[in-house]
């Protein structure tokens, strides 16, 4: 980090810059941020958030990261800082607010999206699905289920599948599940039926072959005139859970092909500010296709491309604020980002290759908080996870009094 400092002038401006979001993404950012030396603001609704407790960070709560309310919170936030602040987004619906609220956001904060049509669009599973088959992108096979009437549609696709909520808000919300893995036709409809009434329209697609380190990534940022300013592509090592879930561990991967089909659709839809691309190697064709996009926020494993020398957060700020552009870094191949140290007493660590640098999301030696913070509470749910069949056996066995006395000792 103190070899990166040496570029920054002591003259240049040090305006502030806002997370939004306090997860795991929100710290990688904070720390990416960091290192440009400017105050940080770290918004949540949760005390607990580990990007919180970033040394880094000034902390900010607020009751919700989206609706008007959120605006509003906004608003009065950018009033204490002074001035318009850099504004970095980790939060999905946060993303939404803001776009749809961006005339009266942009005269207080420094950020680019896209096209609010453009930021819909990407954000609805339907909607992009649409318009990759119409532009050509390569995406799974895959059947829209707007009515019931769309069902038999579900036959023309080859499964195994999976049946997702066209709108992540429903998910978000708690009411729908953000995907559900269907084994046979029979098993893909029925949970498009039952999704259905839920969500109003459902994604339908073939699952790609193959295991999950055939997962790749381009993570960007667009600056004016939707200049590509950073381009980082990475791998998945594994997933956790395996098949559907979230990055557990990732490094780098350069692959030129994929940066040119993600800079090709960006172009496309005239795109501007974060975003990335998740791509699957099928290994049955050997084609990537696109598995999901993100849009006008960082991802998930945002750091990783950080620690292997590409720092897109700062790149988008020193953009942002007129500042000299960061050096050009070679890629650091060895560095490895791991979600959690859990991870890696797992099975999914023999994915690791050999001489990596695994770097914890969490912890570090000179920001310990976030990951003394994250682990206690962490490890706490795991044991409530454990013992919670125990608990519904006693409850069964004993009856209502042990019930009531168990429900207290929760709280």
């Amino acid at each position: 980090m103190s070899a990166t400092n040496q570029f920054f002038r002591s003259s240049e401006r040090r305006v502030p810059a806002v997370v939004i979001g306090g997860e795991l993404n929100g710290l990688g950012v904070c720390r990416s941020l960091a290192i440009g030396g400017m105050p940080i603001w770290v918004v949540d609704c949760k005390r607990s958030k580990p990007a919180l407790w970033s040394r880094y960070a000034h902390r900010v709560l607020t009751n919700s990261l989206h609706g008007p309310a959120f605006v509003a919170f906004l608003r009065d936030l950018q009033r204490r800082i002074g001035e318009p602040p850099f504004l970095a987004v980790t939060d999905e619906l946060a993303l939404l607010t803001i776009s749809e609220h961006r005339k009266e956001l942009e005269k207080l904060y420094r950020f680019r999206l896209p096209a609010h049509e453009t930021v819909l669009m990407l954000h609805d599973k339907a909607r992009f699905h649409e318009s990759a088959c119409l532009h050509g992108w390569p995406v799974p096979n895959g059947a829209i289920v707007r009515t019931l009437s769309d069902i038999p549609g579900i036959a023309a696709l080859r499964p195994p599948m999976i049946v997702k909520p066209a709108d992540k808000r429903h998910f978000h919300a708690g009411r729908a599940p953000r995907l559900v893995t269907a084994a046979s036709y029979a098993d893909a409809i029925a949970a498009a039926e039952q999704l259905l009434p839920q969500v109003g329209e459902v994604l339908v697609q073939e699952t790609v072959e193959g295991a999950d380190d055939n997962i790749f990534f381009c993570l960007f940022y667009r600056g004016r005139d939707h200049e590509t300013l950073g381009m980082f592509t990475g791998r998945k090592l594994a997933s956790t859970p395996r098949g559907t879930g979230s990055t557990a561990f990732c490094t780098a991967a350069a692959n030129r092909e994929l940066e040119r089909a993600t800079i090709g659709i960006l172009d496309q839809v005239n795109y501007s500010g974060f975003g990335g691309i998740e791509y699957k190697r099928d290994a049955g064709s050997g084609r990537f296709l696109i598995i999901e996009p993100t849009v006008g926020r960082t991802d998930w494993q945002e750091e990783v491309a950080t620690l292997a020398g590409i720092n897109i957060p700062l790149i988008a700020y020193r953009h942002e604020l007129d500042l000299r552009p960061l050096p050009d870094k070679p890629v650091d191949s060895r560095m490895v980002w791991q979600s959690s140290w859990i991870e890696r007493v797992s099975r999914t660590a023999r994915s690791i290759p050999p001489r990596s640098i695994v770097v914890d999301g969490y912890w570090r030696r000179k920001d310990p908080l976030p990951a003394c913070v994250h682990y206690p509470h962490d490890a706490a749910c795991g044991v409530k996870l454990h013992l919670q069949p125990w608990v519904t056996v006693l409850q069964q066995k004993f009856g209502a009094a042990v019930s009531r006395r168990l429900s207290v000792g929760r709280e």
